[in-house]
């Protein structure tokens, strides 16, 4: 059950961000170009996806034939949700402007303001993303190109009737989901992201993406990140998770600089730039090869 903290943390961030509560929080964007990243740094309870509707309906996601019923789903909650004055976050594409415009009428029928987050991710990336996901759920290279031209600037937006409009990398929802996150207390199971979830909470394993680097993950929201390794060999002192600093070491040796790290709020200390009294560089503390996890 979420703390009174982790129910009040995401309305305080919204204030810092001058983004209203409630609202109605329409993602604009490809596919492929990381809305459901960008979702996640709200309450997973305000969150509205067609995709999510479809696989309630037909316990498959990708099953467009089941987009009529999870359409029906889909504006039922929605309904509900702007009646009730609660906030809410369309997870959809939301490229065609009769779309957009039913949206924010409907917001203003209840009163609540409409707000639009434009996710211009470039059209190269949301076509190679595609190949990472299941033949069922993958669209078409030129759909997305459709859908990524027909993306509407922030001053056209302004003029269909939202009353604010903001490219997602202007806002710092990294921090948002930073605030607002609780930690769960399973155990990890020896795979990266099973540890992860262990030490952080399922809110910030939903923004993780696997590095290139074995042991090294990121968390990413909006143009935003955060490097993390998981560390089991050397000093038993220095095992578990790690971020990276945006310094170099300061001792000459142009090492990487990382901190400990054991729940969100360590995160969230790093990403506004708190400064360890610790920090391990990577030449100077001699480390040893991160943990194999994958």
């Amino acid at each position: 059950m979420p703390t009174p903290s982790s129910r009040t943390a995401p309305l305080d961030g919204l204030s810092r961000l001058r983004l209203p509560h409630p609202a109605l929080y329409v993602l604009i964007g490809a596919a492929g170009s990381g809305k459901s990243s960008v979702a996640s740094a709200f309450p997973e309870e305000w969150t509205l996806s067609l995709d999510e509707c479809r696989a309630r309906v037909s316990g498959d996601a990708g099953d467009q034939s089941a987009t009529a019923p999870a359409l029906t789903v889909f504006h039922a909650v929605l309904a509900g949700r702007l009646a009730n004055r609660l906030p809410t976050v369309v997870d959809a594409t939301s490229t065609h402007e009769p779309h957009r415009i039913n949206l924010v009428d409907r917001a203003r029928t209840h009163k609540v303001p409409a707000v639009a987050l434009v996710v211009r991710t470039p059209l190269t990336v949301c076509q190679a993303r595609q190949h990472t996901r299941p033949p069922a759920r993958q669209v078409p290279a030129d759909i997305i190109a459709r859908q990524h031209q027909d993306i509407p600037t922030l001053a056209d937006l302004l003029l269909e009737g939202f009353a604010q409009a903001h490219d997602v990398t202007d806002l710092d929802l990294l921090r948002l989901l930073l605030e607002r996150t609780g930690t769960t207390s399973t155990g990890g199971s020896g795979d990266v992201r099973d540890e992860f979830r262990a030490a952080f909470g399922d809110d910030l394993a939903a923004a993780l993406t696997l590095h290139p680097v074995p042991g090294q993950v990121l968390l990413a929201v909006a143009g935003r990140e955060l490097l993390l390794r998981h560390q089991a060999d050397g000093d038993p002192f220095d095992h578990g998770w790690q971020a990276r600093l945006p310094e170099l070491c300061p001792d000459g040796c142009d090492g990487a600089l990382w901190t400990r790290v054991t729940g969100p709020a360590d995160l969230l200390d790093v990403h506004l730039g708190g400064a360890p009294d610790d920090p391990l560089c990577d030449h100077c503390d001699d480390f040893l090869a991160v943990s194999p996890l994958r």
